[in-house]
């Protein structure tokens, strides 16, 4: 997991992990003054993250678990894409912060 950390950690644009047992927090920067906060459980494969505005006011909130996957796409520069069962959580940095929660569509 601590791999998936890193890499979560990476592309997202997080200037430090901090990490105790099988946890880890960090913390991105919006180029808006936006933040995002994120703490991950490794024991659980949990992800949790806080999505605020430049003003302080909490947009969104995201608990999940278990993550089977995590993928970026370099077609978005900025974007990890976690797969949690049926459901895509797509937590951008470029061009501003976002968290977009999807299903495939049944074909």
């Amino acid at each position: 997991m601590e791999t998936t950390i890193s890499l979560l950690a990476k592309h997202l644009g997080a200037t430090g992990v901090e990490s105790s047992g099988g946890d880890a927090r960090f913390a991105v920067e919006g180029t808006g003054g936006g933040h995002l906060k994120v703490h991950i459980s490794a024991r659980q494969q949990r992800f949790m993250a806080v999505l605020s505005d430049s003003n302080g006011v909490v947009r969104t909130t995201v608990d999940v678990a278990p993550i089977n996957h995590i993928t970026e796409d370099k077609a978005f520069p900025g974007r990890v894409t976690l797969d949690v069962g049926r459901v895509h959580v797509h937590i951008d940095t470029k061009p501003t912060l976002a968290i977009e929660v999807t299903t495939p569509l049944e074909g």
